[in-house]
């Protein structure tokens, strides 16, 4: 069975309220940045919208409300449309 490296859903109420104690990260001002995984990292998007590649062909948008899981080994590169705001979590 194989694992997605990138798992996206929209985030049920009852994920929304637990991820409000994780930690939260800001995208400020940046359009884009590239990110290499060494851990499984889970967020919850809070506002924004951005869309995320791999360099193993995954290409998901995200926005409020998003639940993404990045694998480990994921070399992302994030374009994004509108400042970003999430709540994360190592795995």
């Amino acid at each position: 069975m194989t694992q997605n490296m990138i798992e996206s859903h929209i985030a049920t109420n009852k994920e929304q309220l637990s991820c409000q104690s994780w930690a939260l990260w800001e995208s400020g001002d940046v359009n884009e940045f590239s990110y290499d995984y060494d851990q499984d990292v889970e967020f919850i998007v809070q506002q924004g919208k951005a869309r995320i590649q791999s360099q193993l062909g995954d290409n998901i948008i995200i926005e409020a409300g998003s639940r993404v899981i990045i694998r480990a080994g994921v070399s992302g590169h994030w374009d994004i449309h509108s400042p970003i705001v999430n709540r994360y979590i190592y795995l």
